[in-house]
Order: C-alpha cells, then structure tokens, then sequence
C-alpha cells in the first residue's frame, strides 16, 4: 500500500467511526454486530486453521485464555506465524530498541510488558494498522484536537507517546498532520522531561503512573490540549493531580495485546468498543458488578480473538450515557484477576484502594502483596507515623469485612525496572486459612 493510499485508509476508517458507523438505539447497534459477527464467523473457518473444518457457532465455543492461546498460536493466524518466530523478532526488537523490523508481508508483532505472567504476543498486518489508526485517531481526539488537526494553516498535531516498546503500529498515525514523537520508558524520566518540555505536545498519552510522576515535576510546564491514561488502572488521586497539573480531566484508552477495547468519550464515560467486537460478561460477584470481558473481536484479520477470556477486572455501569453512543460503558477498570486478593473472600482492588484515597496522610507511591496469609505494603515515602496510619486503616478494613484478618507486614520499597508498569496491588499467592 502506497503512502497515500495508507492515508486514504486510515481517513476512511477515522469517518466509519467518527460519523458514519453511529447507531440511534442499542437494539441496533446489537442487530448490527450480530450480522457482522456471523459473517465473521463464517469466514473464520477459512481464514485461522485452529478453526477449519467447523461449522461455527459462537455459543458452542468454549472461552480461550492467554496459556490456550500461546499454545495454539500458529493455527491463530492467517501465516502460520508460531509463536517462537513472533517472540523472537519482538524480543530482539525490545534488546536493540529498534522497533521497524516485520515479519514476512509486513506483520508487525508487539508484546505485553508481562506483568499478569507470560506476555502477550500480538500480530498486525498492514490493512490492520490503517484501521486500527483510523478507529483511534477517531475514539480519542477531542473536538478542539481535530479542528487542529483538520486547518491546514495550523501546525502539525504533536503527540507525545510514553511507553517502554514503541511500534510500527503506533506510528501508523503519524502524517504530515500529525507529529508523533515517541518517548522510550528506558530511558531516564529527568531527561525524558527536558525533551517533553521543549516538544511541548498537544496531546500526552502515558501509562497512569507515569503521568502521576510527572504531575511532580515542577519545572514542567507544558499545557497540552489532552492527556490520555493507558496501560495502568487510573486511580482517583492521580486523576486530581494530572488535572491538576494539566489543565484538563484525563481521558482513559483501554488498548491490550487483544485490541482496541475501550476509550473516553466527551462525557468522560469509558465506552465498550462494541461497534468493532462484542463483548460478553463473565460475572464475578453475585451482585453482577465486576466482570471479566470475553471478547470477539470481529474487525481484525491478523488474529483470531474469539470468544477470547481477558483477566481484566471490569466495573459494569448500567446508567449509559448522554454522548450519543449507545455501546455500554464501564465505572472503570478494576484491574487484573492477580489484583484480586483472598482473605477467606474475595477482596478486590478497587475496595482497598478506597482504604488508601481515606488515609490523613500523604502516602505517595505505594504497593500492596499477598503472600499467603501476609499483606507486605511496601510505601516509598515511608515513616513510623505513616506505617501506623496504614496498619490502624487496614485493620479497621479487615475487621469491617467478612473475611479473615490479614498479617500485614511492612517491607522496604523498592523500584520497579525502568519501564515496567507500577502495579500497585497484586497476589503472589494466596491465603491459606482453613474456611
């Protein structure tokens, strides 16, 4: 595809979005994505070998996870990629910090940072890219970032891009209308700032915690029209201080190695990307609350994502929303099924972060581990005033709950290696109390 046929492309993916592809009621949006799930489906058999041969109906198909995925790889994809091919080229891309190299037809993969366990590895083909460009650039530019991007008298569009791997298909969105300018994780935040502050973009997209370091850097003082939340759990005090800092609520893009899921409308609802892949509920509590998604992902060619199982931990928000769009929106994203903690129960992220946000003091970074029966809190701004602050909370948490009381044991912080996501609570493994 020529450079100006890949620009045609992606503008028509951005107007199938933006404008065109909008429903009036979600019964129709529901008939809609039924028909082009059975086309997909039926050209499924055709194009991913794992599915030949079968007469395929979605409700006869048991949910994939990450492990049933890995080991079934090559029979995913169109080329017979297997996976060690596709870890190879990605890891040696993430050794040499060079990210151009394709495999055969010009497939660029991409992995997971791994920090639910083996990462995830994602294939894209070239029609896949100017697509996924298109949907993007239309779920999350604002009204005011597209009258910019659109006035050719204005300069180009400058977005700033934080990430430990950069990628041929982020840069897929870069024209002589948008400048894209990646920062590499990697590298030392200080120096990282310097360049951003002399960069000054219009639009910042940077993993959660990233921003929330940032939003500490004084001498930083870049206005930028956006800022986007991706890769981490957006929590509520962070959201303060980057807007705070910035000027502006901060949208939320909800993008994983299985695809384009969510983003922030002008409401500041987080919206299912349900006009691009259907989305069903596996419930987690009894009040149908929480959820993992379990997706099929009806738009991308590259992979076979069908009925696939997340271990994302999704808030259901039944209220809807007044943007226009009728696809479902979610309160938030909890976090992942490791986030989960057992105290005889179920005690999930989002509930002991509440724990944190009520603390009269200021705690700064923290983490949060289960190991067994132990809860380590490891707090970089740590004191004996704080510990006691802490520890007096999370007792008071455990003694309110029907679950069982925790030991909870304060360890020394440490970093996370440069680029890694900050993950803030996580099981290691679980309690072993007799119930």
């Amino acid at each position: 595809m020529s450079a100006m046929g890949e620009s045609l492309s992606i503008l028509w993916h951005f107007v199938l979005a933006k404008w065109l592809r909008r429903f009036r009621t979600r019964k129709q949006l529901m008939a809609w994505q039924r028909r082009k799930l059975d086309a997909f489906l039926r050209k499924a058999v055709r194009t991913f070998p794992y599915y030949g041969g079968h007469n395929l109906r979605l409700q006869d198909l048991p949910p994939m996870d990450k492990q049933g995925y890995r080991e079934n790889f090559e029979m995913l994809n169109p080329w017979g990629i297997s996976l060690e091919e596709a870890e190879e080229l990605a890891l040696r891309a993430e050794r040499e910090r060079d990210f151009s190299p394709e495999l055969r037809d010009g497939i660029t993969v991409g992995l997971s940072s791994g920090t639910s366990g083996k990462r995830g590895v994602f294939l894209v083909s070239r029609d896949d890219r100017v697509r996924w460009a298109g949907i993007m650039l239309a779920r999350t530019l604002s009204n005011a970032s597209l009258r910019h991007l659109i006035n050719p008298w204005r300069p180009a569009l400058k977005i700033a891009f934080f990430l430990r791997a950069n990628s041929n298909l982020y840069r897929t969105i870069a024209s002589r209308r948008v400048d894209f300018r990646y920062f590499d994780l990697l590298r030392d935040l200080g120096n990282l700032m310097s360049e951003l502050q002399g960069y000054a973009p219009d639009i910042l997209i940077a993993p959660a915690s990233v921003l929330a370091e940032l939003t500490r850097m004084d001498a930083l003082s870049i206005q930028p029209r956006q800022v986007i939340s991706v890769a981490e759990v957006l929590e509520h005090p962070d959201a303060v201080a980057i807007e705070a800092k910035f000027g502006g609520r901060p949208a939320n893009l909800y993008q994983a190695t299985e695809g384009f899921l969510a983003s922030t409308c002008n409401e500041g609802k987080l919206h299912l990307n349900e006009e691009f892949m259907g989305v069903e509920r596996e419930w987690l509590d009894h009040s149908r609350t929480r959820f993992h998604p379990v997706i099929t992902d009806f738009s991308r060619s590259s992979q076979a994502f069908i009925r696939y199982r997340l271990d994302d931990v999704l808030v259901a928000d039944e209220e809807g929303c007044s943007c226009g769009r009728v696809s479902s929106t979610i309160l938030r994203i909890e976090g992942r099924s490791d986030e989960v903690l057992w105290f005889g129960g179920a005690v999930f992220p989002d509930v002991l972060r509440q724990v944190f946000y009520a603390m009269p003091v200021d705690l700064g970074p923290y983490r949060l581990e289960q190991h067994g029966n132990a809860l380590h809190v490891m707090i970089r701004n740590s004191s004996p005033e704080i510990e006691s602050e802490v520890a007096a909370g999370l007792q008071r948490f455990f003694n309110q709950r029907d679950c069982q009381p925790a030991e909870i044991r304060f360890v020394p912080w440490t970093d996370q290696p440069a680029g890694e996501k900050q993950r803030r609570i996580r099981q290691v493994t679980r309690e072993s109390f007799s119930i």
